[in-house]
């Protein structure tokens, strides 16, 4: 057995035992790394886009258009896997960047759906104007705008940004949908 220069190395034995190298830290969801929009006044990290004026905005258009709720998915004209920082709409409205995630704003809150692989990263980068909804089905958001749409109203989209996949879903609406135009 061949010693090296500096001995037995006794110091990396050391680490190897006290566990320095080894496991990753689980992640704490609690920490001052993700929003607490529970207390008074509500936490927020440095990583969380303020989206107030965002928001207004994009309710003062709905209100014009005369609009109980406007859907914005994650997606392009071309239905791209990767697309374009001008496209991304739905980043800008909410202030998550993830690649996968629908967004449907109502005059009274705004919700965000969107998959597992993006809960704490959505939890750092969203104000507390989002609801994070930690599903990804499309009968979700048919369900919630069913009981927060009221009777009569109408639900706003870009129909450049739908598939037909994943514009039947919410054909099953029972208040009228409506097709727009972009609304920004």
């Amino acid at each position: 057995m061949a010693w090296a220069r500096w001995g037995c190395c006794p110091w990396l034995v050391l680490l190897c035992a006290l566990g320095a190298w080894g496991h990753p830290k689980p992640v704490d969801l609690t920490g001052e790394d993700v929003r607490n929009c529970s207390i008074s006044p509500p936490y927020l990290p440095v990583t969380a886009v303020n989206t107030t004026a965002q928001l207004i905005a994009l309710r003062q258009q709905m209100h014009t258009q005369n609009l109980s709720a406007y859907i914005i998915p994650e997606t392009d004209a071309h239905m791209s896997e990767y697309i374009g920082n001008h496209d991304k709409r739905r980043a800008w409205i909410t202030g998550f960047t993830g690649s996968a995630g629908t967004a449907v704003v109502i005059m009274g809150k705004a919700g965000l759906w969107t998959d597992s692989r993006y809960w704490t990263q959505a939890e750092r980068q969203m104000d507390c104007n989002w609801e994070l909804h930690k599903e990804v089905d499309i009968a979700s958001i048919v369900t919630w705008l069913l009981t927060e749409v009221p009777a009569g109203g109408s639900v706003g989209f870009d129909p450049f940004l739908f598939s037909i996949g994943m514009f039947f879903p919410f054909l099953h609406l029972s208040t009228p949908t409506r097709v727009t135009q972009p609304l920004w």
